[in-house]
């Protein structure tokens, strides 16, 4: 049993560079990503909780429980920036005030694209149903909830712009701890669900 408040900080801490570690390690072929990001996210839910075994258990549970879902995701995410990188360039190239319109609505596009699929590392810790589905309530959530999507879009912006000024902390704590953040927001968000589900 822990005795006090620091013992818990430095748990949480030390758990979360393991978590970080595993996140880097997972990731490095690439086409995994997605399924250690589900992994981070289902083993932070947990740790929040003081619930699961080991950080390292959970963490695999989580990789495995969705890897097929999340390989899709991998795709058609690869295959919706190539799309847009594409799309984006030709019409800013054209250099005409209804091309930079078209290219405004394929980055507004593109951004709520990026919201659903944050949204979806997730929701499907609590999802049960088909993966269109998934996206769908993703979508849904993303944008009925625009202060808490805002503060998660800025959570990353702030992290991105750590990793130039601090690089190290990337491999230390900085993506574990920024989706600590990120799930205590949508821990918020998927309260009232749970609570109507309980009335």
């Amino acid at each position: 049993m822990r005795d006090s408040k620091l013992f818990d900080i430095a748990y949480l801490i030390s758990d979360l560079m393991i978590l970080n570690l595993l996140w880097i390690v997972f990731s490095l072929p690439v086409v995994t990503v997605f399924q250690s990001t589900e992994a981070l996210f289902h083993s932070i839910r947990l740790l929040r909780k003081d619930e699961g075994s080991s950080v390292w258990r959970e963490f695999w549970n989580g990789f495995t429980k969705h890897f097929w879902w999340m390989l899709i995701n991998f795709v058609i995410t690869v295959a919706v920036i190539l799309i847009l990188y594409v799309d984006v360039r030709f019409f800013i190239q054209q250099n005409t005030v209804f091309a930079y319109i078209l290219a405004g609505l394929l980055l507004s596009m593109g951004l709520m694209f990026l919201i659903t699929l944050i949204y979806t590392f997730l929701t499907i810790q609590y999802y049960e149903g088909k993966l269109f589905g998934l996206w769908k309530t993703s979508f849904l959530l993303g944008l009925g909830y625009l202060p808490q999507t805002i503060l998660i879009l800025v959570i990353l912006i702030v992290a991105l712009f750590i990793i130039q000024i601090i690089p190290i902390l990337f491999f230390i704590i900085l993506v574990s701890g920024s989706a600590y953040l990120i799930d205590m927001i949508f821990g918020g968000i998927i309260k009232k669900y749970i609570k109507r589900d309980e009335e």
